[in-house]
């Protein structure tokens, strides 16, 4: 599913480039808040072209980018959904590597960053419509560590939160992900016994 012709990490790094380069302030800003917006558009019900959410990814319509050349453009858009057929190929599979960034600090010790993804995922709900359809109690319950991370009302409720609670919630991201997939889309079977581990980025 990956472009041999580019590395994976030469892939991120060009996408940042476009996202930094052609963005606003409304738009998605990271790779990875853009892999949890296009793993949002993989778990919703209803199946959406592209070009029903590609222009989600700069803001509104005022904030489309005016592209350098073409080449740019289709580099972009190619890469895109790049992504978002590897995050559909891990909902699909029940193996979901999220894109979470991670931090070094001066002691050495690396912190896994799992806010931007989590802040692009709800970016996509938003727009499908996955934080309001379905049963109420089974959105909430799949949808709550998601929130917590990516949402401005989640942010002050961590700030009370212990540690043990904080792993607690992250560690059970991707799979209420994968069960929100699932349940939008019965079809996919899960092998619960399977497990990824997440790419991070410096």
């Amino acid at each position: 599913m990956q472009d041999d012709a580019l590395p994976i990490e030469a892939m991120y790094e060009r996408l940042d480039y476009y996202l930094h380069n052609y963005g606003s302030e409304r738009s998605i800003m990271s790779v990875s808040e853009l892999d949890g917006f296009v793993t949002a558009i993989g778990c919703s019900k209803d199946l959406l072209a592209p070009n029903d959410w590609f222009p989600a990814i700069w803001g509104t319509s005022e904030d489309q980018p005016a592209w350098g050349d073409k080449e740019e453009e289709d580099e972009f858009y190619g890469l895109v959904m790049l992504l978002h057929l590897e995050a559909v190929d891990g909902l699909i599979n029940g193996n979901l590597n999220p894109i979470y960034l991670e931090h070094d600090d001066q002691a050495g010790h690396v912190t896994v960053i799992v806010e931007d993804w989590c802040v692009g995922f709800m970016r996509g709900a938003r727009l499908t419509g996955l934080n309001q359809a379905g049963d109420r109690e089974f959105r909430d319950d799949v949808l709550a560590s998601v929130r917590l991370f990516g949402t401005p009302a989640g942010w002050k409720k961590l700030e009370a939160m212990s540690d043990a609670e904080l792993t607690f919630w992250q560690e059970s991201l991707e799979s209420s992900v994968v069960r929100l997939a699932q349940f939008n889309h019965p079809e996919i079977q899960i092998d619960s016994g399977t497990e990824g581990s997440s790419p991070t980025l410096h």
